[in-house]
């Protein structure tokens, strides 16, 4: 390696990278990590650089660690991830290189010099109670650290972001980043990451950003000036920006596999929100109380105001929406003029075998239990159904007609006929999947018609918040989350079981519940009066003999 050759490596980025590459066994950088690269080269003092999931930004960052301290060995670099786990990984593939990599060689510690899994120091640094590189989770103690690179990498996750209340958290973490540098010394602050919700902390944070998605863009202009100016010079859009480790093939493969809208926001790394009417159900249109399974009160009112909200309930929809109590309940109570029981059959793959159980009362509609099973069509599958219609008294299940070329029907009226025989009513099923389901539910959520039980709400938000995979599979993440676009989402099976009920109950619905219930006081106090009249007189016989006109 000549001078001119060495110079170029110590002072160019991006061809630092592909030394290092080549010195642990990678082929060269791919010219989208190339561009990751020449921006952290600039040594931004504050930058967040978004790019796809799976395009090597936790390695580019680590080396980016290793090429500022070639630089300078005073540097302090602080790298924060999303996990504990995740910042060892990283720590230890730092480490590595100045192993593997000849021109790191002699920066590795000295032997009186800190050298653990998560923190070390280099050859030549000053003596420091902070270390020349350390790695944390985020959730970790970062109060008291010390560095002059906070390299933020990979931070929000599924795991910490899919609520509101996580996202606050993350907010109030990465917060904290500011505080931690070193005062009067050059000093810098670089996120690298994917964006995991429509509400991203990415989209919040004030700091320059610069968006590079797996995708030329049909609508450059929803990333507001953040987009990177060299994206729109790869081709027409739609074309892969990447077209070493994600070309169009791989593209609609993974579009296909994870759905339109997870497709969107860590592919194309879009989060705008164009309009509200693009995510038409939101969970403030609800009233949710607790739910019996045979009597309703006979009206009830919604409230709109925040201090009718329940504060303990899980958000999986976006920022500022809640769930209210009602505003007020009569307390007449009746039993449901209907109950019906859903169902959306699946195969044996991903997708579920879903059910919704709705109650009926003077135009009211209750969402009593929505529930799902991975087992397809089997007799246990097909047995949790039929004990669920029996266990809710329900008068009518609800099939999509020729399921299966009608097989699906066939299986399950022999195990119902014998569990708790009942109507079984199939229905034809028409039109793009989205707008149906949406157009079935949102003149009831809008009209403040539908009631959700509060216990269904809090088991389905709390299971969706306890596994990350959950969450697809949640009720209220399906229904906050649901868009017209086809594909929107990657499983929407429980949102279709309600919607199919919603859609087969709703000319019962149209109803004024005032003027129902006014008739029905004054149904009740005609048989009232009716009993008191004949019960405490009852007329003699009449005699009229031989009564001639």
């Amino acid at each position: 390696m000549d001078d001119k050759e060495l110079e170029r490596i110590i002072t160019h980025f991006p061809t630092y990278l592909d030394y290092v590459y080549s010195n642990i066994g990678l082929p060269n950088s791919t010219p989208l990590q190339q561009r990751i690269a020449y921006h952290l080269g600039l040594n931004p003092e504050r930058i967040i650089l978004q790019a796809a999931r799976g395009t090597g930004k936790s390695w580019i960052a680590s080396i980016y660690t290793t090429w500022k301290l070639l630089r300078n060995p005073d540097e302090k670099v602080l790298i924060v991830s999303a996990s504990g786990p995740k910042a060892i990984e990283i720590a230890t593939f730092i480490r590595r290189l100045f192993e593997e990599v000849p021109l790191l060689n002699h920066l590795r510690p000295g032997p009186e010099q800190r050298d653990s899994v998560l923190s070390f120091d280099v050859a030549g640094a000053k003596v420091s109670i902070a270390p020349s590189v350390a790695a944390v989770g985020i959730t970790s103690q970062i109060t008291g650290r010390r560095a002059t690179l906070v390299l933020a990498d990979d931070v929000e996750v599924p795991s910490n972001s899919m609520t509101e209340l996580m996202r606050e958290k993350l907010m109030q973490r990465t917060g904290e980043f500011e505080a931690l540098l070193v005062p009067d010394m050059p000093s810098n602050i670089v996120y690298l990451g994917t964006p995991q919700s429509m509400e991203s902390i990415y989209a919040k944070l004030s700091y320059p950003t610069i968006i590079l998605p797996a995708e030329v863009p049909l609508q450059p202009e929803n990333y507001e000036g953040k987009l990177d100016e060299w994206i729109m010079e790869q081709g027409k859009s739609g074309e892969a920006t990447d077209k070493v480790r994600f070309p169009r093939g791989v593209l609609l493969q993974r579009q296909a596999g994870m759905g339109l809208a997870a497709y969107k926001l860590q592919y194309m790394l879009d989060t705008t929100l164009s309009d509200q009417e693009k995510y038409p159900l939101k969970c403030s249109d609800l009233i949710v109380t607790s739910c019996d399974s045979t009597q309703a009160p006979f009206t009830l009112s919604y409230a709109s105001s925040p201090d009718y909200a329940y504060k303990e309930l899980i958000n999986l929809g976006f920022t500022g929406d809640r769930y209210h109590k009602p505003f007020s309940m009569n307390e007449l109570k009746k039993e449901y003029d209907v109950k019906v029981m859903s169902v959306d059959p699946s195969g044996m793959g991903s997708d579920e075998t879903t059910w919704a159980v709705l109650g009926v009362l003077n135009g009211f509609v209750y969402v009593l239990d929505v529930g799902g099973t991975r087992l397809g069509y089997s007799d246990k599958a097909l047995m949790i159904l039929a004990q669920k219609a029996k266990e809710y008294q329900v008068n009518t299940i609800v099939l999509e007609k020729n399921w299966g070329g009608g097989m699906f029907t066939t299986l399950f009226e022999k195990i119902v006929s014998q569990v708790y025989p009942c109507t079984l009513d199939e229905v034809n099923v028409k039109g793009q999947k989205e707008v149906r389901i949406i157009n079935s539910i949102e003149p009831l959520s809008s009209n403040h018609k539908l009631i959700f039980d509060y216990n269904l709400i809090k088991r389905d938000t709390e299971w969706a918040s306890r596994e990350v995979d959950n969450i697809q599979y949640s009720l209220i993440h399906q229904y906050t989350h649901i868009t017209k676009d086809k594909g929107c989402l990657a499983h929407d099976d429980r949102l279709d079981a309600l919607a199919s009920a919603c859609e087969y109950i709703k000319h019962m619905v149209i109803i004024d519940a005032d003027l129902a219930l006014d008739a029905l006081q004054t149904r009740e106090m005609e048989r009232f009066l009716n009993e008191k009249i004949y019960s405490n007189y009852k007329p003699k016989r009449a005699y009229f003999g031989n009564f001639r006109r």
